[in-house]
């Protein structure tokens, strides 16, 4: 199995353009799937279960502790919200600079 990848990656004329913006999409609709499921299991699951342990009356938890731990799920949220942005453009850009990189390639050819 791993000869037949490492054929392949000396075989140039197997890789193009196209190639790399069907592996690009894919991959933005993965990531689209990923964090639909993800978003939806912390925000209807895990962050109201956890808040709800951190602040009960039974749990014995300092207030200024409570804060600092809904403070920081709070941050950890906002921070799971802009990643697949950033994700995102990143897979965007490295589609834009494969295609870039494979013209310059015909163009010596």
């Amino acid at each position: 199995m791993i000869n037949i990848f490492k054929k392949f990656k000396k075989n140039r004329k197997g890789y193009s353009t196209g190639f790399a913006w069907i592996f690009g999409l894919v991959t933005l609709f993965g990531l689209g799937i990923l964090y639909i499921v993800f978003n939806q299991v912390f925000l209807g699951y895990l962050v109201p279960i956890i808040k709800m342990q951190v602040n009960a009356t039974a749990s014995n938890i300092a207030p200024a502790t409570q804060a600092e731990i809904n403070a920081g799920i709070d941050k950890y949220m906002s921070f799971f919200h802009i990643l697949p942005f950033v994700i995102f453009f990143v897979v965007i850009i490295y589609m834009v600079v494969v295609a870039i990189r494979k013209e310059r390639e015909g163009e010596m050819s």
